[in-house]
């Protein structure tokens, strides 16, 4: 398998493995997590969402991203929408990570960036919304992010105890928070003689401009690593122009 498939099954796998629908993203929330912004920014006058060809055109590449091994822009079928797992364990943890998921956006557009020198793939998603459905989803991400502190789940690697952090991110777009998730993985007994307890280790951000939303994640194992904070003001960029905010 290449590089943009070990990448998309990572990503897939950790987004899974937090609940979240569709097949790219992942999610979490923290407690005490903080936007970047007071009260949210009022969206542009309404008209029709962008398209999902649309979102493909602002979507990050690979000539963005020098010496990268695959970025991947997929449109996200509605099939793929619904998770086949069981809500977590803690209520304002199941709502954030439902509003992450983006299952009420009118398109969607997962990524996967396989970064130069690095087995673990980025993760992003871009939702465009109707109406104020965007402020909305946004809203019930950083109203649970405060109550949202640990909880269990059930994902394709079996149960798991998820731990969720805040991060404090510049100002980013009309809306921006960010967190992050860890959760303990016991390494196989072939690999770590199941001894060893390894962190998965997960940054998240969410930006909404306008009527779209940006959700970017950026994995590792054992260490904390970030998401390109340049890539995404690019991309937060596109994003308005897009909308022509």
């Amino acid at each position: 398998m290449g590089a943009r498939g070990n990448g998309w099954l990572l990503v897939c796998a950790a987004l899974s493995l937090w609940g979240l629908t569709g097949c790219a993203g992942t999610g979490g929330g923290a407690s005490g997590a903080q936007t970047s912004s007071g009260a949210p920014a009022t969206s542009a006058a309404a008209g029709r969402p962008l398209s999902a060809q649309a979102l493909q055109s602002i979507a990050l590449t690979g000539d963005d991203i020098p010496g990268n091994r695959g970025v991947s822009a997929d449109v996200r079928a509605h099939a793929d929408v619904k998770s086949t797992f069981p809500p977590v364990s803690d209520s304002s943890c199941a709502k954030l990570l439902d509003a992450l998921g983006a299952g009420d956006a009118s398109a969607v557009v997962d990524q996967v960036f396989n970064w130069k020198g690095s087995i673990w793939a980025g993760g992003g998603t871009l939702a465009s919304y109707a109406g104020t459905d965007a402020e909305r989803a946004f809203a019930r991400v950083r109203t649970s992010a405060p109550a949202c502190h640990d909880y269990t789940g059930v994902g394709f690697t079996g149960k798991y105890t998820a731990h969720l952090a805040s991060e404090t991110i510049p100002h980013l777009g009309d809306e921006s928070i960010a967190f992050r998730i860890t959760v303990p993985v016991k390494q196989a007994p072939g690999l770590r003689s199941g001894r060893r307890v390894s962190v998965r280790n997960e940054q998240h951000v969410l930006v909404r401009v306008g009527d779209v939303t940006a959700h970017f994640t950026m994995l590792d194992m054992d260490h904390e690593d970030r998401f390109p904070l340049a890539l995404i003001r690019k991309e937060v960029a596109r994003m308005a122009q897009a909308q022509r905010r």
